[in-house]
């Protein structure tokens, strides 16, 4: 499944930002920052790199620099049994550039570089109190700027740290130096924009005003640099989000395919045959043995 390779704007001055999620609705994507990851509304399903698990609110997650990650909400996956509570969070994300490059030489910094180390397989943490815990850093993080920001970042990493109880997310740790190409480039421009409106109805002519090129010198551009159209990517882009829906929800067949940016349940399942060899029930059927 492609991945959305995300940049994450910073404020000024600062490699490190608090961000709010109402709702999660990125798919599958990742970023050069590390992530804490507090579920403060709903429940639903976290995947980190080759790991599925249930969140609830209330739950805490560390997510490693470049480590593949997406939050599905219940009341998508499972529409028919849970109301409107849609899933919310609060994230404090950054960057590795904050820590000296010799992180491991440094005693000092022994059990937050372990800490950084094991998140690039996911980790939850466990233990009553700490959620209001880090409800309160955030709060200080918030008031903060410059070096006593930087201080109340360690402190969250340090209190993480001596959690007790901790699981890993992922079988597969990722690797952090894997860093995210050019954002301006025009192929991962194309990218990103593909994936922050697959939902929607995309012509071409849109994504070539967005990018400022021509659309016929874009299109034979796109092609020669990835061997697929531009459509053929947002094709994989949408099938893979149906991919998740038909494994983790209750929807039928037609809900998938408008939630994938299809409007036509015939085209989703002639596209979705296409890509996987396979019709979206006999998908379903499969992959839930």
């Amino acid at each position: 499944m492609a991945i959305l390779e995300r940049k994450i704007i910073h404020e000024k001055a600062t490699m490190c930002s608090h961000v709010s999620y109402p709702r999660f609705v990125l798919p599958l994507h990742k970023h050069v920052e590390f992530e804490i990851m507090l579920f403060t509304q709903g429940k639903g399903k976290q995947f980190v790199g080759e790991g599925v698990s249930d969140f609830q609110e209330g739950d805490i997650a560390l997510i490693g620099s470049n480590v593949p990650h997406l939050h599905l909400c219940n009341t998508k996956l499972h529409p028919s049994s849970h109301g409107d509570v849609w899933c919310a969070g609060e994230a404090i994300q950054f960057r590795p550039e904050l820590f000296p490059e010799n992180l491991q030489d440094i005693p000092d910094y022994h059990f937050i570089y372990n800490l950084l180390q094991k998140s690039q397989y996911g980790i939850r943490f466990y233990e009553n109190g700490l959620f209001t815990e880090m409800q309160k850093m955030i709060a200080m993080f918030d008031s903060m700027e410059f070096t006593s920001r930087i201080i109340c970042l360690l402190q969250m990493l340090d209190r993480l740290c001596h959690c007790k109880h901790t699981e890993l997310l992922s079988d597969t740790a990722y690797n952090q130096a894997n860093h995210i190409p050019d954002s301006n480039e025009p192929i991962n421009k194309i990218y990103a924009y593909l994936y922050n409106h697959f939902k929607e109805k995309i012509s071409l002519d849109e994504i070539a005003e967005y990018i400022k090129q021509n659309p016929t010198a874009l299109c034979r551009y796109f092609k020669q640099r990835t061997d697929k159209s531009i459509f053929q990517c947002l094709a994989e882009i949408r099938i893979g989000h149906a991919c998740k829906l038909l494994a983790y929800s209750e929807m039928n067949v037609s809900q998938i395919a408008y939630e994938s940016g299809y409007n036509s349940i015939t085209h989703f399942i002639s596209q979705f045959e296409k890509i996987t060899r396979r019709t979206p029930s006999a998908y379903r059927e499969q992959i839930r043995l």
